[in-house]
């Protein structure tokens, strides 16, 4: 293993914290700020890479003083390799456009490909996919413009809306402000072995708080909590009663992350392929293994942002999913 030893003398000010202290003494001996996420830092810190005048720090939060010298033992190779998960090979092609028009396009995203940009720099994504498609097929000199206003889970499949044009962002960004646009989802999930209040209910609100309930240097986890947290509301319909699932119509009218996977998952009704959140790759009944989260945003309705004109789109449910609702 090869390290490089950095390091850094902190100013007359100080104050800062050694999470940030090990930032800026990447950043000043090179290392990009772009590829320096907060979680990336911190299990830095608690990995015991960092010390203060010559003794080992873990406490990302511990506060320097003026004249402390900060050093980081860093070895490239393992800071930037990301678990990488099972990426599909994806490219955009005309028949994953559900809508377009001038100022704005809507695409149907595969499940297990993310939406946009993670730390690994050379890592696909569906909005560079997007720019690349239009830069192709419209045989432009630069590079379109293509706006990103909202996401999908890396799992999840299904509608997202992007802007062609800037002047169009401020309309958009006051249709999310103003809930204006309404998502709706399949979810697939379990059917509990337990006595589950919600299994019988054919329709449901779900309200209440959400907050990451993991540290920040481990794999994001949502909850719900008693305290803090922001407020999540979904409402769900149950569609389809199968011996081996349940078909569910989830409405958020809030967009918490995680928020219809936590919902489900905390009144027993976890999603088929949730791992995170309870819910299993292989089910009785389910005759093969069930390999991503069964998700899919299947309609985006919104007020077009220039012309007011309802606009309603449909991704049609996904091979892997139709075939879990074609079981008897």
């Amino acid at each position: 293993m090869s390290f490089q030893i950095f390091r850094l003398s902190i100013s007359a000010k100080g104050g800062i914290s050694l999470q940030e202290a090990c930032r800026q003494c990447l950043t000043t001996n090179g290392i990009p700020e772009a590829e320096l996420s907060n979680s990336k830092v911190r299990r830095l810190v608690i990995a015991g890479m960092a010390s203060i005048n010559g003794i080992q720090e873990r406490q990302p939060a511990r506060r320097m003083k003026a004249g402390d010298l900060v050093a980081v033992k860093f070895d490239s190779s393992r800071f930037f390799r990301e678990k990488q998960p099972d990426d599909i090979d994806f490219e955009m092609t005309q028949d994953r456009i559900l809508f377009e028009d001038s100022s704005i396009i809507v695409v149907n995203k595969p499940a297990c490909f993310p939406t946009e940009a993670t730390i690994v720099a050379d890592r696909k994504h569906l909005h560079a996919a997007v720019k690349e498609f239009l830069h192709r097929r419209d045989n432009t000199r630069n590079e379109p413009y293509a706006g990103l206003h909202h996401r999908l889970d890396r799992e999840t499949s299904g509608v997202i809306l992007f802007s062609k044009t800037r002047e169009v962002n401020p309309a958009i960004h006051a249709l999310f402000l103003e809930q204006r646009i309404h998502k709706v989802y399949t979810a697939l999930t379990v059917v509990p072995v337990r006595a589950c209040a919600y299994e019988t209910q054919d329709r449901f609100v779900l309200s209440n708080n959400i907050d990451r309930i993991t540290p920040k240097s481990s794999a994001g986890k949502w909850g719900v909590v008693q305290t803090g947290g922001d407020p999540a509301v979904t409402d769900f319909v149950v569609r389809n009663r199968r011996s081996c699932y349940l078909e569910v119509q989830a409405s958020p009218l809030t967009g918490r992350t995680h928020q219809i996977r936590v919902h489900l998952s905390s009144v027993g009704l976890p999603l088929l392929g949730d791992v995170l959140y309870g819910g299993p790759k292989q089910s009785q009944g389910i005759p093969f293994d069930i390999t991503r989260t069964m998700l899919h945003a299947e309609t985006l309705s919104f007020p077009h942002p220039l012309t007011g004109e309802l606009i309603e789109v449909t991704a049609p449910i996904p091979p892997d999913m139709q075939k879990i609702l074609d079981l008897q």
